[in-house]
């Protein structure tokens, strides 16, 4: 289970489940409602004696009201007693059961108010009422039977006075469809509460700054805020007014210039655990980045098993890397241009049936020497790390490496076994990237993580001067 969370993190889980709270809140009303409608319905009348106790031979006023409130409890137990019942059997022409009868019959005696409450329950209306108006006109003689030995004695009678009831009711009291369906509703809102936290205390993923340099031991170079230029190529490259994302851009160009032992041709692969984090966008954010500080840029997309580029960029299909890889283009006629002047792209071309093998062959280390003499920056952007070597085999051959991680889609441990092959293969990683932020986790929010500021005071890392490269035409490329 995760770490516990701030109280504003609760009402968030709360929020991302919604969905969750409004099935359980669905659930709960239609299961109310099939147990109401399951419920038979019961109809009440209820009765109010008066219980008074009169004076006896040497008694007072005090001592027959104590004699009252002593014998009330008895009263209530009188009325569902065999004897009576049986008359009432007789008496009320129902053709209801004793059982049944005595079954609907609830009395309660109050001893401060000396009132004797009898209440009837039964599914029918007409059987209610005539169940009831037995029990008033019944009850009061029970007593006076009951009582005959004592009043002989010389006490005071007993006597049932009927103040209210039989009251007839024209609509059920159960089931309560409102209450039910309320009951349920709100039973269905805090089990899916209950769920939606649950789900949030179990969840391992990494969110923030500090969790990502935690489990990866390594600076983090940028935050990347959800935007929506971010989920299309094209808009990522196209010129707009300063935003979030651009200056992302930037600071992550800032921090990868300064890593120690870049060199002037510098080639930096960026890759993620998992497919689907991003990384194509932050490598085109990298490249318009250092593209607008004068550089010439060359993306090469390396993914051959499932190349998108062109079509996100709005390139015709036609050859590309595993073409000149596989030896049936030259470099120089697979770089295509951009809506940047100073960046270009070399697309994945043809889907090899081998892509592992191209990218670990001889051509490829003299393909990206190609690029090296040509450009100023080369940016890979490679295949996720799971489940394919392929990226391994990149980020081996590049100056550094840019590792992706979205937010709340990689745990601690599988971060872990990611930089773990990396360094299997001796790839120098510069840090990481944490993609797709909410904008309160975004750099407006929130600033650098302590421990990137105390890497920034402690670590002796400075600008590489990056000489100018004269343009080469594309249709000669050097070899």
């Amino acid at each position: 289970m995760g770490v516990p969370l701030e109280l504003a993190e609760y009402g968030r889980a709360i929020v991302r489940g919604w969905w969750i709270v409004l099935v359980c809140v669905v659930i709960g009303l239609a299961a109310a409602a099939v147990a109401t409608a399951r419920t038979p319905a019961a109809y009440q009348s209820s009765i109010k004696f008066y219980v008074v106790t009169a004076q006896g031979t040497g008694q007072s006023a005090l001592q027959a009201l104590e004699l009252s409130r002593g014998r009330i409890a008895a009263f209530a137990s009188l009325a569902k007693s065999d004897k009576f019942v049986d008359g009432l059997v007789r008496n009320s022409n129902t053709g209801l059961s004793a059982k049944d009868i005595a079954d609907s019959i609830s009395a309660s005696g109050d001893q401060a108010t000396l009132m004797l409450s009898i209440v009837v329950s039964l599914p029918d209306q007409a059987n209610t009422v005539a169940v009831a108006r037995a029990v008033a006109d019944n009850l009061g003689a029970s007593v006076t039977e009951f009582e005959a030995a004592r009043t002989a004695a010389g006490s005071g009678p007993t006597v049932l006075n009927l103040v209210a009831g039989p009251t007839v009711e024209t609509a059920p009291v159960s089931p309560r469809v409102g209450l039910n369906l309320a009951l349920g509703a709100l039973l269905g809102f805090g089990a899916g509460v209950a769920i939606a936290v649950s789900r949030r205390l179990m969840d391992k993923t990494l969110r923030t700054a500090e969790q990502v340099e935690e489990a990866s031991g390594l600076p983090l170079l940028a935050r990347i805020p959800v935007s929506p230029d971010a989920r299309k190529a094209i808009r990522i490259l196209e010129q707009r007014p300063v935003s979030l994302l651009d200056e992302a851009g930037r600071r992550l160009r800032t921090n990868i210039d300064h890593f120690p032992g870049m060199p002037s041709s510098a080639v930096v692969a960026v890759t993620s655990t998992r497919v689907g984090e991003g990384k194509t966008s932050v490598a085109l954010m990298l490249a318009r980045a250092w593209a607008d500080a004068g550089e010439r840029v060359l993306v090469v997309e390396a993914d051959l098993r499932n190349p998108r580029l062109a079509a996100e960029l709005g390139l015709a299909d036609g050859p590309g890397l595993a073409d000149v890889l596989a030896g049936r283009a030259a470099l120089g006629a697979v770089i295509r241009p951009t809506v940047h002047e100073r960046l270009q792209v070399v697309a994945a071309g043809t889907v090899p049936a081998n892509p592992t093998e191209l990218l670990g062959s001889r051509s490829a280390g003299t393909a990206l020497g190609q690029m090296r003499a040509k450009y100023s920056r080369v940016i890979i952007d490679t295949p996720a790390m799971q489940p394919y070597s392929d990226a391994a085999l990149l980020a081996a051959a590049a100056d550094c490496t840019v590792l992706v991680v979205m937010h709340r889609r990689v745990t601690p441990e599988l971060l872990k076994a990611t930089l773990r092959n990396l360094e299997l293969v001796n790839t120098r990683v510069a840090g990481v990237v944490l993609n797709a932020l909410p904008a309160r986790l975004s750099e407006a929010y929130k600033q650098p993580s302590e421990r990137f500021r105390a890497e920034e005071q402690t670590t002796d890392w400075a600008p590489v001067d990056m000489p100018a490269v004269p343009p080469v035409p594309h249709s000669a490329p050097r070899r």
